[in-house]
């Protein structure tokens, strides 16, 4: 990381494969879960939203695909593809 705080491109995809990585497996323990909250034995505990995780798994994903095209020479139009690479239904 520079002195300014500001990561270089390579830094920033090796920070979003971590990223991806751990959302991914957090999003696969919540859908095995199956719920939202928990409680026993007087002890309560929630976890996260699985929406949330996945919309911030895409947003990963997304900003991933800008920076590595970039790198790659190949820079794309965020826009264009936030149209080609999510094609769920709420969008």
């Amino acid at each position: 990381m520079s002195s300014y705080g500001i990561r270089s491109d390579e830094e920033q995809l090796a920070f979003l494969s971590t990223r991806i990585s751990r959302l991914s497996k957090t999003l696969e323990r919540l859908e095995t879960l199956g719920m939202t909250s928990v409680t026993s034995a007087g002890s309560s505990k929630t976890f996260r939203n699985q929406e949330e995780i996945r919309r911030e798994l895409e947003r990963a994903e997304r900003e991933y695909l800008i920076i590595n095209s970039r790198l790659q020479k190949h820079p794309i139009n965020p826009h264009f593809k936030e149209a080609v690479i999510c094609n769920r239904r709420q969008y």
